[in-house]
């Protein structure tokens, strides 16, 4: 028998025989998890059976993985951030009859994971960010998402808020590029507004008040019976 030459699987990185490994080639998720890098490799069969079986599924944690990620690759904060959006959206429409009568979120039917989170991706959605597609369908479903909230639909415009700030009457939304959110309460203000209150939310305020008369009063009554 004449020896024959191993062939290098570069995704488990063990050598194999020709009949294991028949020079085909895929993408490499390490690789472009930390380098964006999409340039097929040469993997065995057996690795090229499992990647085509995973390519779908969302297992990568990219926050977890590779948070600098994100601040590299402009598509993908672009479309981490659409992802947040929806992921608010849906609180509207979950609540909303004709939005469940419509069957809005099954826009996302072949992308069920980005409406129940929003850090899960597949090998499949960073090779679509990477070509453009996955944000240009996102930004799509986004825009039929916005157009029923404001304008479509008078229960998910009624849920709007307006800014406590300032003297305008506009109603703004919490997946406003605008606006800012209270992180304690959920109320939404505009975000220069926001700011140059050094983020203090009146309704915050207004709710320790109370509960700072609530104890007072809970204080003075223990005193009186005492």
């Amino acid at each position: 028998n004449s020896w024959v030459e191993p062939r290098l699987c570069d995704y488990d990185g063990r050598y194999y025989c020709p009949n294991c490994h028949w020079n085909s080639t895929a993408v490499i998720p390490a690789r472009v998890v930390h380098n964006w890098d999409f340039e097929e490799r040469r993997v065995c069969r057996a690795s090229k059976q499992l990647l085509r079986i995973m390519e779908r599924r969302p297992v990568l944690k990219l926050q977890q993985l590779n948070p600098r990620l994100f601040g590299f690759v402009e598509e993908l904060s672009l479309v981490k951030k659409i992802r947040e959006d929806i992921l608010v959206m849906k609180k509207y429409f979950i609540s909303c009859k004709s939005a469940v009568e419509n069957r809005l979120l099954w826009q996302l039917q072949e992308k069920q994971h980005f409406v129940e989170n929003v850090d899960s991706y597949s090998l499949q959605d960073l090779i679509d960010i990477n070509s453009g597609e996955l944000l240009e369908y996102l930004e799509k479903v986004q825009a039929l998402f916005i157009k029923h909230i404001k304008e479509d639909c008078k229960l998910c415009y009624g849920r709007g808020f307006v800014c406590e700030l300032c003297d305008d009457d506009e109603v703004i939304f919490p997946f406003d590029s605008a606006a800012s959110v209270c992180p304690k309460c959920c109320t939404v203000f505009h975000r220069n507004c926001w700011t140059k209150k050094n983020h203090q939310c009146p309704k915050c305020v207004r709710i320790e008040k109370r509960a700072s008369l609530r104890r007072d009063s809970t204080s003075s009554d223990e005193n009186l019976s005492s």
